[in-house]
């Protein structure tokens, strides 16, 4: 193992005092105010404007991940954040980590029906912040040059999709006309729930069926095998990708795409109504596609039923119980505050679209995307109430059934199992396979823009189960932290969740010049790509300043040695680098130089050296195999340098 991983033993009690002295030293908030932290992928700039603007005691600090898994593994071990954001709240989670609201004006503030539903044992724990129409987002334009009619049942979908495949209209280079917003689980099980409402849950029957759920007295095996009907019609008909959705590749990228005319539809939600429509008006006056006009359409029946659209609250707000009385309180107004109509628009303005579920609120008409308003006042909107998380675990089950990994019974049974368990914790692998004695963060980012602990000691594993003398991690495979103390293998899991595999090539400089000034290219504050490179076995500087493809400035061995661009090294990458899942829809992080897989795309000067068969969570796990009485304590070496941060 290179040096900076290893240093010394420590035993669990000793570093579960560490982890409490420090859980106090975070950064010191401004004089006079109380600092409350919110984690989410929002950065809220409207509503910290707003609420310090209003509140000269209080600070909003608001650090930006999109991994939802990262907020509860910090509730668990007691350095959540003060305000807790929870798209699919679980009972039994929400009692555990989040305070008892009832006494708050917020709490009668919102529309009953929604605020009911979230209640628990007559408590008030959350409160809805504005929510998001979900259907079809279509490219009616596209529909009208191909001569045909919107659809108004599930049969007339395929088939227009089917038929705009066949004249080479709204289709990308993969091939599909069709996806699902999928960078989530959660948007993945709305369209499984959405394809059951016409038919099933806007009926009495299913009305009665969620009922009987939300007690526990039904199930979803026996009942759903029938939401699986539309999905497997659409990937049948070739027009939706199975591997895009059960993330064997990347997700299609439904705004762009439906903004360049290169997707005909999509399931989603307003945000992806008004992102298609802002894209292309871009898009437009660049020149690099022609204008188009979007509509959203209801989910449809099979059966001649009504058709539906679906409401649910983007998230759920709620205190961290474990918080000081004071950052409490501070807590309590900032949720009055969100609860008046400058404090919706504020949440409107950041989330970029919504429907507020504020009672009395004077909404904004043009956020209501065309096609929805109609059913508004007939009526026909599903408020989507679904006990626990059970819409998640619907999505996330949902991929497996796409990648092949298990039937939709054993979903729909594995789906039961969790909820009757009653909590998130039920499949989380609870086996302690190592120690940490601090931690190794991922925070807003950090992996995806410069050197980090948590970077190098996952690109040292690397380095050592491939015996490849250089290493790269790309940062988008980093997905959470490391915390002190007890490791479990459900951590390396939620860290390094993706399979893709470990292999070693060998290049000459030149190339790996290449590679890493690709790596680069996309380190920006906002949102920073997933391509940066973590590194083991070298070290390079480069300059975010200057224009991408020009920001590399020197490439080194860890003692100095300057990189010969003519020489052949040995470097371990992944295949998905290597153009295994191909290079559409930016699979490979456009590390093309790499290519040795993608047949599609002109070949890299490398040679396969030899394919390991493991992935990240592999090299982590035999690294702790073979060092289970140390403690790992990874440090920052000078691997990497920005001198944008330096100047």
């Amino acid at each position: 193992m290179k040096a900076g991983i290893v240093r010394g033993i420590a035993s669990i009690l000793s570093v579960s005092l560490l982890l409490l002295a420090l859980a106090g030293c975070s950064r010191q908030a401004p004089e006079g105010k109380t600092v409350i932290k919110v984690l989410y992928s929002n950065s809220f700039q409207q509503l910290k404007t707003l609420v310090e603007s209003t509140y000269d005691d209080i600070a909003l600090q608001v650090e930006i991940t999109p991994y939802s898994s990262e907020q509860l593994r910090r509730l668990n071990r007691g350095v959540g954040p003060d305000l807790v954001i929870m798209p699919q709240p679980d009972s039994n989670l929400v009692q555990k980590y989040l305070l008892d609201i009832s006494d708050t004006k917020a709490s009668a503030a919102y529309d009953g029906t929604i605020m009911s539903s979230a209640k628990i044992d007559g408590k008030t724990y959350m409160i809805p912040l504005p929510g998001v129409y979900s259907g079809y987002v279509v490219n009616e334009t596209l529909f009208r040059q191909a001569g045909l009619a919107l659809p108004s049942d599930n049969t007339e979908l395929v088939a227009s999709l089917s038929k705009l495949k066949e004249k080479g209209l709204g289709v990308g280079e993969d091939g599909v006309s069709f996806s699902i917003m999928s960078d989530y689980n959660t948007s993945v099980g709305l369209f499984y729930v959405g394809s059951m409402v016409p038919d099933f849950l806007g009926t009495v029957e299913g009305v009665k069926w969620l009922a009987d759920l939300k007690s526990k007295q039904a199930s979803f095996t026996g009942t759903w095998e029938q939401s699986f009907t539309l999905s497997d019609a659409l990937v049948d008909a070739g027009v939706m990708d199975p591997a895009a959705i059960a993330r064997q590749r990347n997700s299609v990228l439904c705004p762009q795409r439906l903004s360049t005319g290169t997707l005909a539809a999509a399931f989603g939600d307003s945000t992806l109504y008004c992102a298609s429509i802002a894209g292309n008006r871009e898009a437009a006056e660049a020149g690099t596609a022609a204008p188009y006009s979007y509509r959203m359409l209801p989910l449809l029946s099979d059966k001649g039923n009504a058709s539906w659209f679906l409401f649910s609250p983007s998230a759920l707000m709620g205190v961290n119980k474990t918080i000081s009385e004071e950052k409490q309180d501070a807590c309590k107004r900032i949720l009055d505050l969100l609860s008046t109509q400058d404090g919706q628009d504020a949440l409107i303005a950041d989330l970029g679209a919504g429907k507020s579920c504020l009672t009395g609120y004077q909404q904004q008409g043009e956020l209501i995307p065309n096609g929805v308003e109609e059913h508004v006042e007939s009526g026909y909107i599903y408020n989507v109430l679904f006990p626990s998380k059970t819409v998640e675990y619907l999505g996330g089950y949902a991929r497996n059934v796409m990648a092949g990994s298990c039937t939709a019974e054993e979903a729909l049974q594995a789906i039961d199992q969790f909820y009757l368990a009653g909590t998130d914790e039920s499949e989380y692998d609870f086996t302690v396979i190592g120690m940490m004695s601090r931690d190794l963060l991922l925070e807003s980012f950090n992996v995806r823009r410069k050197e980090t602990e948590l970077g190098n000691f996952i690109a040292d594993c690397v380095a050592d189960v491939s015996g490849a003398p250089i290493a790269v991690v790309n940062g988008g495979g980093i997905r959470a932290s490391f915390y002190q103390g007890v490791v479990y293998g459900g951590d390396l899991a939620v860290v390094c969740p993706f399979d893709n595999q470990i292999i070693v090539l060998e290049m000459r400089g030149q190339t790996l010049w290449d590679m890493i000034e690709n790596g680069v290219s996309t380190c920006t504050e906002e949102f920073p790509g997933g391509r940066f490179l973590q590194v083991s076995g070298l070290r390079y500087t480069f300059d975010s300043r200057k224009p991408a493809g020009s920001r590399l400035t020197a490439v080194t061995t860890p003692d100095g040695v300057a990189l010969d661009r003519n020489a052949v090294y040995r470097v371990a990458v992944t295949d998905y680098m290597a153009g295994a899942k191909t290079y559409a829809e930016g699979n490979g992080d456009g590390y093309t130089m790499l290519n040795y897989y993608d047949d599609g795309t002109p070949k890299g000067a490398v040679t396969l050296v030899k394919e390991t068969g493991l992935n990240y969570r592999d090299a982590l796990s035999q690294y702790f195999e073979q060092h289970r009485d140390t403690a790992v304590d990874a440090a920052l070496e000078g691997r990497i340098s920005d001198l944008a941060q330096e100047n």
